[in-house]
């Protein structure tokens, strides 16, 4: 059996994991945007420290907070906007035990247009489907708890939130299956503005095959295992690199 002790430890090193392979992809934003993970108690989570630049980010240094904004283990406290976000998500969306927050440029370029959203047009595009929520309502910097509850209730059961104007969260019940999805919603949003640029209709799927598609690739994530290998081969790459997340 894991004691509780080695649940965190690991919990920690894949977060840290997660906050490098988002300077390897370039989906940071230097010290802005957080990650967050609850602890198994369910009354604490672990979030970045306000200041340290995502390639900082160690497995030791990340800190506990309790869902009231109070920083219970570690150094430093976390951005405002942390607490404000990741807070009122994880205590209003419990399935939520993981939220990965960017601005990632082709996600968030998606949120600058008008009735900008994911086209049905692609493969990996289907992978998302009824799995995504868009809220358009931006005002401003989060510097209240009203905003994260905001955010929780347009989240719903969907698993990637477009942020209007803004950015993306991914909510999941772990640090890969978060990754997995912050990883190929950028894919999706990616290709799909650079088909956009042709000037050129859309391709769209019909419905069913949307569905089949969807259905498929879900098969692969779970059943095939492909979450959690995906996530261990991105480890292995930043192992290779000499990477710190794990100290």
């Amino acid at each position: 059996m894991m004691t509780i002790n080695t649940i965190e430890q690991q919990l920690r090193v894949d977060l840290a994991a997660a906050f490098h392979l988002a300077v390897a992809y370039n989906l940071h934003e230097g010290i802005a945007n957080h990650f967050s993970a609850v602890l198994p108690d369910n009354r604490h989570f672990l979030v970045n420290p306000f200041g340290l630049h995502f390639s900082e980010i160690t497995a030791s240094n990340l800190i506990v907070c309790d869902f009231d904004g109070k920083v219970v283990q570690g150094e430093g406290e976390p951005s405002a906007s942390a607490h404000h976000i990741h807070a009122p998500i994880h205590k209003l969306v419990p399935r939520a035990k993981v939220l990965l927050h960017t601005h990632q440029p082709y996600a968030t370029a998606l949120t600058m247009l008008a009735g900008g959203h994911l086209e049905w047009a692609l493969h990996t595009t289907c992978r998302f489907y009824e799995r995504v929520a868009y809220d358009t309502d931006y005002d401003g910097v989060a510097l209240s708890d009203s905003v994260g509850e905001r955010m929780a209730g347009m989240l719903g059961e969907a698993e990637v939130l477009f942020l209007g104007n803004h950015g993306i969260i991914t909510a999941a019940p772990s640090v890969a299956q978060a990754w997995d999805d912050l990883y190929f919603i950028e894919r999706a949003a990616q290709t799909q503005l650079i088909a956009m640029g042709s000037g050129k209709p859309m391709a769209l799927l019909k419905p069913e095959l949307i569905k089949q598609v969807a259905e498929q690739t879900r098969h692969e994530r779970f059943e095939l295992g492909y979450i959690d290998k995906h996530f261990a081969a991105q480890k292995r790459l930043l192992d290779a690199s000499g990477s710190i997340y794990c100290h």
